[in-house]
């Protein structure tokens, strides 16, 4: 038996780790950034997930469903990565700011856009007072369109639970849509 007759039909491994990730790095870079409002942290997040991932190929192809999983994985990192940054003696700003390039767009003069950036504005400083379980829940539910029972997977909560932090989450939102602005009581 040649080389080539032995390697035909068996993909590298780097080649089946691109193939079975690159479907999802569009929603792993969205989730990333969601959860850290910045475009470079998200960048390095998704970065550290898929270079811890890479020699566990063989798990990550036996996964039947690599997008919440994938997404469950990248939601622990951050998370330790986020409780580490927390405990650490070096002081950090959180990177929870509003005023991100994204929507430093340039105004057009058409009403229609500028009313779409001050929504997306208003959004994003209401999803960001939300406290982090609330938002976590809204953003895979109803911004990535994941089931309540997907989103208790990922999250490692009830399902129960899910929808009572998405049905208040969601009546937080919506006063503040209403109010242009939302209040920092995390208790209402």
């Amino acid at each position: 038996m040649s080389l080539t007759q032995f390697f035909r039909g068996r993909a590298a491994p780097a080649d089946r780790f691109t193939a079975l990730v690159r479907p999802h790095l569009r929603l792993m870079f969205r989730m990333a950034y969601r959860w850290t409002q910045s475009r470079a942290e998200a960048e390095d997040l998704v970065q550290d997930v898929l270079t811890h991932l890479f020699p566990r190929v063989e798990e990550l192809a036996a996964v039947d469903k690599p997008g919440p999983w994938l997404v469950k994985v990248l939601y622990r990192r951050y998370v330790d990565l986020y409780r580490r940054r927390a405990s650490s003696p070096v002081e950090e700003t959180l990177p929870w700011s509003s005023d991100d390039a994204f929507f430093q767009e340039r105004m057009l003069d058409e009403r229609n856009h500028y009313q779409q950036l001050e929504l997306r504005r208003v959004l994003n400083r209401a999803l960001a007072e939300l406290d982090d379980g609330w938002r976590d829940v809204v953003l895979l539910h109803d911004v990535e369109g994941y089931t309540a029972l997907e989103v208790a997977e990922i999250l490692e909560i009830n399902v129960g639970t899910v929808k009572s932090r998405l049905h208040r989450a969601r009546k937080k939102l919506k006063a503040a849509l209403q109010l242009g602005t939302i209040d920092t009581c995390h208790a209402c």
